[in-house]
């Protein structure tokens, strides 16, 4: 029960901090100019045409939210129990990595 609130919990969190402006982006204009953008991980992962990265946070993400709550509704099926915890661990790796992977990504303006 603990794991199944939570696994929903967690992936609230997760799309919250996906969604939050903690990069800045810089870049010289022609006029000589520095511009600053603030994005959030999926804006950087957009821009570098890699949102497949996300669509794939999001199919782990409902899956665990899914079976979290037809676990929370009384379904006490060990192959749910077993899909909603791989689910939520898919998601949590899955989230790890965007993380790491839109820190080390520079996008390039031209």
């Amino acid at each position: 029960m603990l794991i199944t609130i939570l696994s929903i919990i967690l992936n609230i969190a997760y799309f919250v901090v996906l969604n939050l402006n903690i990069y800045t982006d810089r870049a010289m204009m022609p006029t000589g100019e520095i511009r600053e953008w603030h994005r959030s991980p999926i804006t950087r992962l957009n821009i570098a045409d890699q949102s497949f990265l996300i669509y794939l946070q999001i199919v782990f993400a409902a899956v665990s939210i899914i079976t979290s709550v037809l676990f929370l509704f009384g379904v006490r099926n060990n192959i749910i129990k077993i899909i909603q915890l791989v689910s939520t661990i898919g998601s949590t790796i899955m989230f790890i990595i965007i993380m790491i992977v839109t820190s080390n990504l520079h996008v390039k303006y031209v």
